[in-house]
């Protein structure tokens, strides 16, 4: 169907989006990243580039973010990669690619439990350097939730 587009969302450091622009390896691309069961250092065989129309890249601040605000202001417990797929679409809505008509699916494949000492932790994202970018006292602590 033209009218329905697939989005990949991959992280900074992984090769997959300019494989996906390009065809080719580029292992310049490649530097570590955090999201964990995003990206790739390698290009996976299963994937049928063909079908993804384009990739947005997020990174692991964002992502981890962007996590615990569906924790927070959703109720869902989801992981850093869902994290890193509303990211994406965060990021998508901010550049006019939706408009009032858009309908739009998010898969999330990943859910919190497996983060409780990263994403969901005030101390790893500190560690992280995660709250250096805006006030820590604004960013709703997610401690209380647990």
């Amino acid at each position: 169907n033209k009218d329905v587009q697939i989005i990949g969302i991959d992280a900074y450091g992984s090769v997959i989006q300019k494989y996906h622009q390009t065809r080719e390896f580029d292992a310049e691309e490649i530097y570590p990243y955090r999201i964990e069961g995003l990206g790739k250092n390698l290009i996976p065989t299963a994937t049928d580039f063909d079908c993804i129309d384009t990739f947005v890249k997020v990174t692991d601040e964002e992502s981890a973010h962007s996590a615990r605000e569906i924790a927070q202001t959703e109720g869902l417990f989801v992981g850093y990669t869902s994290g890193a797929a509303i990211q994406g679409l965060k990021q998508l809505a901010a550049q006019g690619v939706f408009d009032k008509d858009s309908k739009v699916v998010v898969i999330f494949p990943d859910h919190g439990s497996r983060y409780m000492s990263k994403v969901y932790s005030d101390t790893w994202m500190r560690d992280q350097g995660f709250f250096d970018s805006q006030n820590e006292e604004a960013a709703q602590t997610i401690e209380y939730i647990k």
